[in-house]
């Protein structure tokens, strides 16, 4: 036993990384047996599926298409031809939410997946270079961003860069990614202390491989637990952003334009706004719930619980 921890310290190894070189199946049911045992995490994980499913999906699943009018029912309520109802031009509801999960999807992984990456990279290696010039630069910037409120900062760039999918992806990373950089900066600065670091510098390795192979898929954690819950917040700013004008150019079907006409028909059709407006808070529960569970899983310390 002596021997094989010895081994493992040599090769400067983190935990997180020497549990990446389980075999999938053992992994994958970890996986499986950590999210379930999480109480709401399972349901989390069915909706979340769901969710993504429908967004591929959409043009198969739907019983009509987004801009489909049946004038004749408009502002009907939930009904065998409707199930949800149609809004003030006829359109199904039903559809409209479904294909306004691509939205939600899109932005939701785009944002999240573009600030996290700029944000781990910039947080570890301000931390791994703590008091250097570069350090001071990093969080310098991280103060900048993060003086201007975010959905503020983010309607300002999207009313300057224009409405559209791709701008609305771009201004949400780009307000969040201080928030990233500084949760790992702060594990960063725990981690490298750690003797599978320091084993990695006496061997001579370089700078960005210690930080990429050794000290990043440490403090994973917190940033998985980070990402779940943000992605929920990504899918209100969006929805907001929509709701004021300035996310997704209609007739494109998204949750927040379907607020913003629900808003508009409150008196004639509740279903209009009731429905997204579910579909939105629903999506928020099941992405924290399930960003526990994935916690819970890829924290090496609980599979022996």
């Amino acid at each position: 036993m002596k021997t094989q921890i010895k081994n493992k310290s040599e090769t400067g190894e983190g935990p997180a990384l020497l549990s990446l070189k389980r075999k999938w199946p053992d992994k994958l049911r970890v996986i499986f047996r950590s999210v379930i045992k999480v109480k709401g995490a399972l349901w989390g994980g069915i909706f979340v599926l769901l969710m993504i499913l429908s967004a591929i999906g959409a043009q198969w699943i739907s019983p009509y298409g987004p801009n489909a009018q049946d004038i004749v029912n408009r502002f009907a309520g939930p009904s065998i031809k409707h199930l949800l109802g149609t809004d003030y031009l006829g359109r199904d509801i039903l559809s409209r939410i479904i294909y306004g999960s691509r939205i939600a999807v899109i932005v939701a992984f785009g944002a999240v997946s573009l600030s996290s990456i700029v944000g781990v990279f910039l947080g570890v290696m301000g931390g791994y270079n703590e008091g250097k010039k570069i350090d001071y630069f990093i969080i310098w910037l991280f103060d900048i961003v993060r003086s201007f409120p975010q959905i503020i900062l983010a309607l300002a760039i999207v009313a300057v860069m224009g409405p559209s999918l791709f701008n609305v992806v771009l201004a949400l990373a780009f307000t969040a990614f201080p928030f990233y950089g500084r949760v790992a900066r702060a594990q960063t600065l725990s981690v490298k202390e750690a003797d599978y670091v320091k084993a990695a510098e006496a061997m001579g390795l370089k700078p960005l491989t210690i930080i990429l192979r050794h000290i990043t898929p440490n403090i994973l954690a917190p940033v998985i637990v980070c990402l779940g819950m943000d992605m929920a917040t990504m899918i209100i700013w969006v929805s907001g952003l929509s709701f004021l004008g300035l996310g997704v150019r209609p007739p494109t079907a998204s949750w927040g334009t379907m607020l913003r006409n629900g808003y508009k028909y409150i008196q004639t059709s509740v279903w209009m706004l009731l429905w997204p407006a579910l579909a939105i808070a629903v999506a928020m529960i099941a992405f924290s719930l399930f960003s526990e569970g994935l916690r819970i899983a890829l924290d090496p310390k609980e599979w022996e619980r």
